[in-house]
């Protein structure tokens, strides 16, 4: 029957589900409150000028579009940092900075459904905006750290790059707009057959063909730095390449160096990334558990040049992964053939932090019995 369906690439949460969305959300925010990060709330939905003119117009097709009665284009959020960009310049620029924003939302894309990929999907994640430097840098990336451990999953790594490195090799490369889009989807895609097919076609130098080539998998220590051939005859990539080195040696006076690795072929799909960029794995997904990096031009777009970096975390890839909730209160199923006494223990168990179902039907015994066992961890009080 088609009035029990829903939309194609959306999802109904359970109970079990919802709990370790919560659990997420709620270890989440602890950590970013300590951190000194407040929270902020933007509209489900902007103008489509505004979703444009921070993450490109070549994101349109994977927006919901519509229109409203004014005659407005209007598009549901595909991600939030423009929102909380948009934001910032709207109310923020008579505020002193830094400021430490942390936000929770839905978000839509029209892409194909698929296992950890869906056309409404939950985030979460911080901005700090006004701050420059690689300790800046370093501690957004120790908070991304430090939420994946405090929601419970192990053996995850974040992946590092600079976005200016690929960049700035681009820009010499004197390569027509749609070759350098294509060359990024390749790179980042990790497609090396395809790859080294396209740049055999194209009229660059072998260096410059060697060095695109190896940044897919180019992925470890610091040592891997010294493997790109084409850098120091790039200036503004090593540039980006000493700018990197700085964020590692703050992030390893953090403390959280254990959990960084380098990877040359992590780009993030957005435009606005000016900076450093990085994705955090598990072994246990095939799929990136969050993403950011630096934009310090996103907020120009909006009329209010400020530095700027951050991440988002996607909450249902990361129940995916999680292995376990939070340990729930104690659940009693309370019964019984006086009322008042029912109330009565009920009121003084939840009192004590339990949780707590009253039986409103005057259930016998035996039927309350062979209700708990149908219950998991659920303790039956039966008041005569």
């Amino acid at each position: 029957m088609r009035n029990r369906e829903i939309p194609k690439g959306l999802r109904d949460l359970l109970p079990d589900e919802v709990k370790i969305k919560r659990n997420i959300e709620k270890q989440a925010v602890s950590l970013f409150a300590k951190y000194g990060y407040e929270e902020v709330i933007t509209p489900t939905f902007e103008y489509l000028e505004v979703v444009e003119s921070g993450a490109g117009s070549n994101i349109r097709e994977e927006l919901f579009l519509f229109m409203d009665r004014e005659g407005g284009i209007l598009s549901l959020r595909p991600e939030m940092t423009v929102s909380i960009a948009r934001l910032a310049a709207t109310h923020l620029q008579d505020e002193p900075l830094p400021q430490r924003l942390y936000y929770m939302g839905n978000v839509f894309r029209h892409v194909q459904p698929q296992k950890a990929r869906y056309r409404e999907f939950w985030q979460l994640g911080i901005e700090l905006l006004g701050a420059q430097g690689p300790v800046a840098d370093a501690e957004v990336i120790t908070i991304a750290v430090k939420t994946l451990d405090a929601i419970g999953l192990q053996d995850f790594k974040i992946s590092l790059n600079h976005i200016g490195i690929f960049n700035s090799i681009l820009e010499e490369s004197n390569l027509h707009h749609e070759d350098k889009v294509r060359m990024r989807q390749l790179v980042e895609s990790k497609d090396l057959v395809e790859l080294s097919r396209v740049l055999e076609s194209l009229a660059i130098d072998d260096p410059m063909k060697e060095t695109i080539a190896s940044l897919p998998v180019l992925h470890g220590d610091l040592a891997i730095i010294k493997k790109l051939p084409y850098l120091e005859k790039s200036p503004k990539a090593s540039e980006a390449v000493t700018e990197l080195l700085r964020i590692y040696e703050a992030l390893n006076t953090f403390g959280v160096i254990d959990h960084i690795v380098m990877d040359m072929g992590v780009l993030r799909g957005l435009d606005y990334y000016t900076g450093i960029v990085f994705e955090g794995y598990s072994p246990d997904l095939g799929y990136g558990l969050l993403g950011g990096g630096r934009y310090d031009n996103l907020m120009g777009q909006f009329g209010f040049s400020c530095p700027a970096t951050g991440f988002a975390m996607g909450l249902e890839r990361a129940a995916l992964v999680l292995k376990n909730k939070e340990a729930e209160a104690k659940r009693y199923l309370v019964g019984g053939t006086s009322l008042e006494a029912i109330i009565n223990k009920c009121d003084e168990l939840r009192a004590a932090g339990c949780i707590v179902e009253m039986d409103t039907r005057f259930s016998s015994r035996e039927e309350l019995e062979k209700l708990r066992d149908k219950k998991q961890n659920t303790v039956l009080i039966y008041i005569e």
